[in-house]
């Protein structure tokens, strides 16, 4: 009798969320930012976390706190756009 064998592609199985591999350019300052979230986030939830899952989330709390903005802003700077995403408590 033949055993017949299931085959499948090579590599990692694909991941439930689609990825785009995308290239950017960033400070010295912005790369140690994220180098330091990406530790934070490792430390958080006791696994290595990627420097694309670490950008990801991070996206993902910038769009939250700018849907808390008002309509219609009054920033006229990305610093001051920072500031009232941060807010003054």
């Amino acid at each position: 009798m033949a055993v017949e064998i299931e085959s499948r592609s090579p590599g990692r199985p694909p991941g439930p969320v689609p990825r785009h591999k995308v290239g950017i350019t960033l400070s010295q300052g912005e790369v140690h930012e994220l180098e330091g979230w990406q530790e934070r986030l490792t430390a958080l939830l006791h696994r290595k976390v990627s420097m694309g899952e670490t950008v990801g989330i991070l996206t993902r709390i910038c769009t939250a706190r700018l849907l808390r903005l008002p309509e219609s802003p009054d920033q006229r700077t990305l610093a001051d756009l920072a500031e009232d995403m941060i807010g003054h408590e």
